[in-house]
């Protein structure tokens, strides 16, 4: 390491995960867990929302529609902000602009408030995803990038259980705005500690900037544990071609087919996941299960998808991305369709909810690392971003196309094969997927 020239990847690479580096995790897991806080903050105020301000209840359907159109949105347009000007510019704003409109929703007096804070809101929250992704992939070596991605989208369900054990003590006691003034105060009193310690990608700053050699050694000697890095090392500056938009560069240099089969892949199966999220309570109600049966479907659904990234990160490092995902999405439309055969068990709704979630749910977060992989710096944020962007639209879809087949009268059995056979298509789209992430060499 004493070398005049020196190679950021390398260091990455031949090091273990430090204290540094779960720091940097650790702050993009807690953005991660107010951006789920405050993702469904509104489903838990909906019904005090409906009465306070006396919005029929098949409005609020708009509300959360509302939300997943900013969220499309943001992720859409804060990808290539962060790629322009850094993942750290892009998380905090994104916080920020979440974490304010949120604080505003306490306020609201109409249903056209609810309605525009909710869409401003749905900005910071699909723009902090993907640069919150980028940043963290950027600070570990190959090995560790899916359980890193893993680690801070377990974000996702914290925040949402957080969020609703807060909404049943809160609301009763202090009414609907407080679920709102917590969601927004909490992530504006991390921006500060963000501003303070968030660093930079190193990746992103050896693409971006010029003689920034001496910061660029204030983080190699926090990630190297040798302290070889000299007072007059320099860092190899990487020449990527960057003078294409970057949304045209996901579609150059032999990445086109690629990109659109992984926009396909969150296509499809965020309208499969916002479909359980959405449906699965009611259509076992109508299925003759008790309230309380119905939703504890979720917390199993959300156990699955909490666990299996993990176990995910394992086998793609024995066996690849491919096979690993590919098989995935085959058993998820498995474990849908059965969920609709076999839905007179209670005990065999809640086993086969726990592996919808282990693949449908736990197989998103596993995407991600993948949209991660698929891209070179420059244009990382960009790619993880528009494929988020792109799913959002499914997920806008997937509760739609629900609800018209409960309006059709299809019963329980239809819309778990429909979905089913959703999750076929994206285990399709990841099979011809070229640029998988190869096993490790052992």
């Amino acid at each position: 390491m004493s070398s005049a020239s020196l190679e950021m990847s390398e260091i990455l690479e031949n090091n273990p995960l430090g204290s540094f580096q779960k720091m940097v995790m650790l702050f993009c897991a807690l953005v991660i867990v107010f951006d789920g806080f405050d993702v469904l903050a509104i489903a838990f105020a909906a019904p005090a929302l409906s009465a306070a301000l006396d919005i029929p209840r098949e409005e609020l359907a708009y509300v959360f529609s509302a939300g997943l159109v900013g969220m499309m949105i943001g992720a859409l347009v804060m990808g290539p902000v962060g790629d322009k000007y850094g993942r750290r510019s892009a998380v905090i704003f994104s916080v920020i602009v979440f974490a304010v409109f949120t604080l505003l929703t306490g306020f609201v007096n109409s249903y056209d408030e609810l309605l525009l804070l909710r869409f401003l809101t749905g900005l910071g929250l699909g723009g902090a995803m993907p640069n919150a992704t980028a940043l963290i992939t950027e600070y570990v070596s190959s090995r560790q990038r899916n359980v890193a991605v893993a680690v801070i989208f377990l974000g996702m369900p914290i925040g949402g259980i957080t969020g609703g054990l807060l909404a049943s003590e809160l609301i009763p006691v202090f009414g609907w705005p407080s679920l709102f003034f917590v969601g927004g105060i909490a992530p504006l009193l991390l921006v500060p500690i963000l501003l303070l310690w968030l660093p930079e990608s190193p990746r992103f700053l050896l693409e971006h900037e010029k003689d920034n050699d001496e910061l660029m050694r204030v983080i190699a000697r926090r990630i190297e544990l040798r302290n070889a890095i000299t007072d007059n090392a320099l860092f190899v500056q990487h020449t990527e071609d960057k003078k294409h938009f970057p949304v045209k560069a996901l579609f150059l240099e032999g990445r086109a087919r690629d990109t659109v089969l992984i926009w396909l892949m969150f296509f499809f199966n965020l309208m499969v996941v916002y479909f359980l999220y959405s449906w699965i309570p009611t259509l076992l109600m109508q299925a003759g299960y008790q309230l309380a049966e119905a939703s504890r479907t979720v917390v199993v659904l959300n156990i699955g998808g909490a666990l299996s990234p993990f176990v995910f990160s394992r086998l793609i490092r024995n066996f690849g991305s491919k096979v690993v995902l590919t098989s995935c999405f085959v058993l998820g439309s498995i474990s849908m369709i059965a969920v609709g055969q076999l839905g007179s068990s209670l005990n065999l709704v809640m086993a086969l909810s726990f592996f919808s979630g282990f693949f449908i749910v736990g197989g998103q977060i596993s995407m991600n690392a993948l949209s991660s992989y698929l891209y070179p710096t420059h244009i990382r944020s960009t790619g993880v971003g528009w494929a988020n962007g792109i799913g959002r639209s499914g997920s806008i879809i997937g509760p739609l196309l629900a609800g018209a087949l409960v309006t059709a009268s299809f019963g329980l059995n239809m819309n778990f094969i429909v979905f089913g056979g959703l999750c076929l298509v994206t285990a399709t789209a990841s099979f011809f997927i070229r640029n998988h992430e190869n096993r490790a060499r052992v």
